[in-house]
């Protein structure tokens, strides 16, 4: 159970396989059947690149864990990434949204677990690391939280800690860089329904960082490795320090 929060279930992963939880299943049908009703069975989502997403991989399954590494423009990057995404995915989210025992146990089926953010919450980055280590497919917002302007944050360095740590603990950890834009035109803050605008999803080719590879020796040299990566899927005013 997570220590930063009390009532999330003991259970996690719900499954050990990789295939994806009943409540997964649901919230993420839902979530796909609110775009196509919005925008009338035809949501403006293009997607780029999705012969780079490894089919090897999962937990149960052979391959080295997975990190998918993005930029993070709206609160409906993780809705996207979890209704679209062509396989199981884990995620990290604020410990602020799991205000009580329904919404833990609904979120622990979609594969998502609590971290206190700003500090270094051991149980989150065991379980992380642990996911990885078995294989597992763990989303990863390199800015660690939503850009205020279209053009990307520098990325925080404990992105680059994480999967330092866990291709120590594993062996090797397969970086699969993804860019997003748009998402911000799409869901704008003090708006309830969201705007039809266009959202691209681009999926570069996966790499294994080299945690030996000059400043990718420390922690905010691998983070920036890993943005550097997924700043050139984006349009360049997306780019922001990675231009």
């Amino acid at each position: 159970m997570s220590a930063t929060v009390g009532w999330f279930p003991s259970r996690f992963p719900v499954r050990e396989d990789d295939r994806k939880p009943l409540r997964y299943r649901l919230v993420a049908g839902t979530a796909r059947l609110v775009f196509y009703l919005r925008f009338f069975g035809r949501p403006p989502l293009h997607f780029e690149g999705t012969e780079n997403i490894p089919t090897t991989g999962g937990l149960g399954l052979p391959g080295t864990g997975l990190v998918v590494a993005s930029n993070h423009l709206s609160n409906l990057d993780p809705i996207i990434f979890g209704a679209f995404f062509p396989r199981s995915l884990f995620a990290m989210a604020k410990r602020e949204l799991f205000p009580n025992r329904l919404v833990a146990w609904i979120f622990a089926g979609c594969n998502t677990f609590p971290v206190e953010r700003g500090t270094a919450d051991r149980w989150a980055l065991r379980t992380a690391i642990d996911l990885l280590r078995r294989g597992g497919r763990l989303l990863l917002f390199v800015e660690g939280t939503r850009a205020t302007s279209p053009g990307m944050k520098r990325a925080e360095p404990g992105i680059g800690f994480l999967i330092r740590r866990a291709a120590m603990a594993g062996g090797s950890v397969t970086v699969l860089p993804c860019g997003l834009w748009g998402t911000e035109r799409v869901l704008v803050k003090g708006r309830f329904l969201p705007k039809r605008a266009h959202m691209h999803i681009r999926y570069g080719e996966p790499f294994v960082p080299d945690l030996g590879e000059g400043s990718a020796r420390d922690d905010q040299g691998m983070a920036d490795q890993v943005a550097a990566r997924v700043a050139a899927l984006l349009p360049p005013e997306y780019r922001g320090p990675y231009a």
